[in-house]
């Protein structure tokens, strides 16, 4: 890696960081903090540019990170604390930040590997609770996310941190359509299941759904491939959504909660299914 000083904030690349942080160009993911960019490094991502300043020796942690850097084949620059707040919006970090490619995946090709566990985030909006999903999607052995039209963005900077860099390492893939997806898990033998209003994480029963009688979850069979369906924090499963479950599954709670939070819900479900499968015993110890 070549490294140039940047000590201006109208500099090219100081403008593209901002672009790409921002969204402008969905290509690249942007990253902040030593953790994400360790994380990158670790899934094998590949670089396009990574800045750095003199914050990034305050910890042992970035020593190290920056002494790994001269082998990354990226374009790199060595920045103020001024250039590095432009960068990234804030007026602390960590003294390191990143551009690097996106993942990309294909629906088609996660099925073709035949996956037995999926979780789709249909509508999610709070980037927190979808990070939070991946991260917990991953520990749980799921093969891939796949996020419905309308969801939040799992690149942007919230969601990235709350997975704690498992959206750099499982296979992700936006924007799907019911049309898209409901059909590659018919054709695949793999349960569509979603969480059931009233002893779950959502409300609002309408009509799609009271033609479907839940169960408890630890009732349900997990031991089949299954697409597990979290749905919107507001009001959960949409109907169409509802309408192509193959099962419903309900969460018992104490009298007088009304919810869980999506996320939490997410990994009470996810959990079971990985218990069911002896997922644990199999894992390696950290």
């Amino acid at each position: 890696m070549l490294v140039e000083r940047i000590t201006s904030r109208q500099n090219p690349l100081v403008k593209r960081f901002r672009r790409v942080r921002v969204g402008s160009e969905r290509q690249f993911v942007f990253l902040e903090g030593v953790r994400l960019v360790e994380d990158a490094l670790l899934s094998g991502a590949r670089f396009e540019s990574v800045a750095f300043s003199p914050a990034i020796e305050s910890t042992a942690r970035g020593i190290a990170l920056l002494d790994s850097l001269p082998q990354v084949p990226c374009r790199g620059a060595h920045v103020s604390p001024q250039v590095m707040e432009a960068i990234t919006g804030a007026v602390s970090d960590q003294g390191v930040a990143a551009i690097v490619s996106r993942p990309h995946y294909a629906l088609e090709d996660l099925f073709a590997a035949q996956p037995a566990l999926l979780v789709i985030a249909d509508r999610l909006q709070d980037p927190g609770n979808l990070g939070t999903i991946i991260r917990t999607a991953e520990a749980a052995g799921a093969n891939a996310v796949i996020t419905t039209h309308h969801t939040v963005e799992p690149w942007n900077d919230k969601a990235l941190r709350a997975s704690m860099g498992a959206a750099l390492r499982l296979p992700i893939v936006t924007g799907i359509g019911l049309g898209d997806l409901v059909p590659l898990c018919r054709l695949h033998k793999i349960k569509i299941v979603t969480s059931h209003p009233g002893l779950s994480p959502q409300r609002g029963v309408r009509k799609a759904r009271a033609v479907k009688k839940p169960v408890v979850y630890t009732e349900a069979d997990f031991s089949t491939p299954v697409a597990l369906i979290l749905g919107k924090e507001s009001s959960g499963v949409e109907e169409e959504t509802a309408a192509v479950a193959d099962e419903f599954v309900s969460i018992p709670m104490a009298p007088g909660v009304e919810s869980l939070n999506v996320a939490a819900a997410g990994a009470v479900l996810l959990y079971e299914v990985a218990r069911q499968r002896n997922f644990f015993a199999a894992a390696p110890r950290r």
